[in-house]
């Protein structure tokens, strides 16, 4: 039983570890396509003002002096996916990929392409360039050379598993999932010396040497475990080989080998430590004493370390939940955006001749009925407080009909925040003209939601903002607002989002701005960055597991160790009658006045930190992590109190049956 109780642990280990590697292999595949063989790759961002034609001339000079082999990464515009197209500048030679070739993903992308260079007719010349040629301290340096001469910014991403490991460090579900495992090989290094301690007792009585029991005890606790991990990683990589290809192979075996190793690493260099500190003796035997009281005083240390664990992080992940219904409801609105574009402009403030054809693109569009702006303002002294001017089209795009829904009631001038009031009173300058502004004051209707989040985009950028308040300003339309004042800006922060790719870059054509603007889906990033939030829920989820799984089995080992050394002073009780419950009650009693001091404190600590400091603050959502700490406090305690009753009666049974 043992040994299957090592190998089911083993088990739930590789899957971990298989998961972090396909987590990794995915994020790293993203930024480094395995199928071009990059070597590093490069953020490049112009200084204002400089063409992107003159980039892309100097980035094709730089590209065949140093032989970097540059592909430029843009998305699929043309198609309308989330996959991404790779067009090799001149003098990058991708051998066996021609233009038109599919480039395999490792993750939830789409496959890539591979395109030519009348791609970047309509692409801006800042983003992302893959290094597949030749990369060293020369080429960099000469690379850096040149930015520096010409004011480009540059940033560089490395072909490894530092930045992608350095990445995921940053995340706390990351570190939660380290802290559990290494919390379970504890557990388990513990579980084997209390089973193995008769036997290791027998073999120093016996003279057999120390290195040669250590030696023996620790292969037995290994050679199951490898066993399952070799298996898991040979079933991984001939999945990853039959469903991704071979390309993607040799990363996912590194980071898996990788990760393996530090976690038998810490579990032998654990049982080390605790097996010299839990000597067995010749006297143990003699005293009648199956195993050494050391195991004992290290089984209620990380019985109480995965206890205060547990606590710390229920609470959070019962904040999670919300986090991750957040998420689901941001990606949910994005995907509503999948169709829309932003238009960025590329000229200087002195071109007022391409301001006008700019808000003229806005307006076309908006008179067709593929136009929305929303434009959010936050209040700086409540971050809850939002004041977001919109249009009835921004409304439909995100699915709210403000006269239908719950929670949105409309407001009167009188009743409008300082904030809002305050932005009204700005239209006399955003407007074209006096009775321009008179029109937007008098046909604009305002909205106050309360307990529904309504999707509004931040000002000056494309961050989408879920507030829990908000003053919703809609506007009848954009056409009065003046061009350089309000429309471009809006249009180059991403606030006004137009309907179509095609739609939109036949508009752009029509007008002269081909070459001057450049059309990009505005919901890609935040896609791939839902995605990655998705794969940080399911990695919170396996940390909890293995936390439960650590307390589940220290409780277990805990038991049983106190009901061995304790038999000799049970065993008569036990005959004359006594409950085990009764016989446990002293040590339940214990455990329970800890882990209600703990929980006590924990739930002090979510109190303060919801109520930042402010002890006359609202709790709010604050109860229900602490009804969560509690509930976990309460059912670990519950558990152990069943293990221990558990134990004394298996004991008794094992005695009189002399099967211990």
């Amino acid at each position: 039983m043992h040994r299957r109780l090592l190998m089911a642990s083993s088990a739930l280990i590789c899957s971990v570890a298989v998961f972090l590697a396909w987590v990794l292999c995915d994020l790293h595949d993203r930024s480094l396509p395995q199928e071009l063989h990059p070597t590093a790759v490069v953020s490049v961002a112009a200084p204002d003002g400089m063409d992107d034609a003159e980039v892309f001339r100097q980035l094709e000079e730089r590209n065949a002096a140093l032989n970097l082999g540059l592909v430029k990464i843009v998305p699929d515009m043309e198609r309308g996916t989330d996959a991404q197209v790779f067009v090799p500048l001149p003098g990058t030679a991708l051998y066996g990929l021609e233009p038109g070739s599919s480039i395999r993903r490792f993750g939830s992308l789409p496959d890539g392409r591979i395109a030519g260079m009348d791609r970047l007719d309509s692409a801006s010349a800042n983003g992302q360039y893959l290094v597949c040629g030749r990369w060293d301290g020369v080429t960099r340096s000469a690379f850096d050379a040149w930015a520096a001469g010409t004011g480009v910014r540059l940033e560089y991403g490395s072909d490894g598993m530092e930045g992608d490991l350095r990445m995921l460090l940053g995340q706390s579900a990351f570190r939660v999932a380290i802290g559990a495992t290494v919390a379970l090989m504890a557990v388990l290094a513990l579980f084997w010396l209390s089973f193995k301690a008769r036997s290791r007792a027998l073999r120093v009585l016996a003279g057999v040497p120390g290195w040669k029991i250590q030696f023996d005890d620790a292969m037995g606790l290994m050679s199951p475990m490898l066993a399952v991990a070799a298996v898991a990683d040979a079933v991984a990589m001939l999945a990853v080989l039959a469903l991704r290809g071979a390309v993607f192979v040799p990363y996912l075996l590194r980071v898996m080998l990788l990760f393996e190793a530090m976690v038998f690493g810490s579990l032998l260099a654990f049982e080390i430590a605790v097996a010299a500190l839990c000597w067995p003796s010749a006297r143990m035997i003699a005293s009648r004493r199956p195993m050494p009281r050391g195991l004992l005083r290290a089984s209620v240390l990380v019985k109480a370390m995965a206890f205060l664990a547990v606590l710390a992080v229920i609470a959070p992940s019962a904040a999670a939940f919300g986090e991750a219904s957040a998420s689901a409801r941001e990606q949910s609105v994005w995907r509503r955006l999948r169709d829309q574009v932003s238009v960025s402009t590329a000229f200087g403030p002195d071109r007022t001749d391409m301001d006008a054809k700019a808000a003229e693109l806005v307006r076309t569009m908006e008179e067709q009925g593929d136009a929305a702006l929303s434009y959010a303002f936050v209040d700086g002294q409540d971050a809850d407080a939002v004041t977001g001017i919109v249009t009835r089209s921004w409304l439909d795009l995100i699915g709210i009909n403000p006269d239908a829904t719950a929670g949105i009631r409309p407001i009167a001038n009188a009743e409008l925040p300082e904030l809002a009031a305050e932005t009204i009173g700005q239209f006399a300058a955003w407007a074209r003209n006096d009775a321009a502004a008179r029109h937007l004051t008098a046909e604009s209707r305002c909205y106050a939601a309360d307990g529904v989040a309504v999707p509004l985009l931040k000002g000056g950028s494309d961050e989408m903002l879920f507030p829990k308040r908000a003053t919703l300003i809609v506007v009848p339309d954009m056409a009065d607002f003046s061009d350089s004042g309000f429309l471009v800006p809006a249009l180059s922060s991403r606030n006004i989002v137009l309907t179509g790719l095609n739609a939109t870059r036949a508009q752009v054509g029509r007008l002269g701005l081909s070459g001057m603007v450049s059309v990009r889906y505005v919901a890609e990033y935040q896609i791939l960055r839902a995605q990655f939030a998705a794969y940080f829920a399911w990695m919170r989820a396996a940390s909890i597991i293995l936390l439960l799984a650590a307390f589940a089995m220290v409780a277990f080992v805990g038991a049983d160790v106190r009901a061995t050394l304790r038999a000799d002073h049970d065993y008569p009780l036990l005959l004359n009658g006594y409950a085990p419950l009764r016989l446990a009650a002293p040590t339940i009693l214990a455990e329970t006045l800890f882990g209600t001091v703990v929980a006590a404190m924990v739930c002090g600590v979510l109190v303060l930190r919801h109520s930042g400091g402010d002890a006359a603050a609202p709790l709010g959502s604050a109860t229900l992590l602490v009804c969560a700490t509690l509930f976990a406090a309460a059912s670990a305690i519950t558990f152990s109190a069943c293990c221990h009753r558990a134990a004394i009666a298996g004991r008794f049974r094992s005695i009189t049956e002399r099967t211990m």
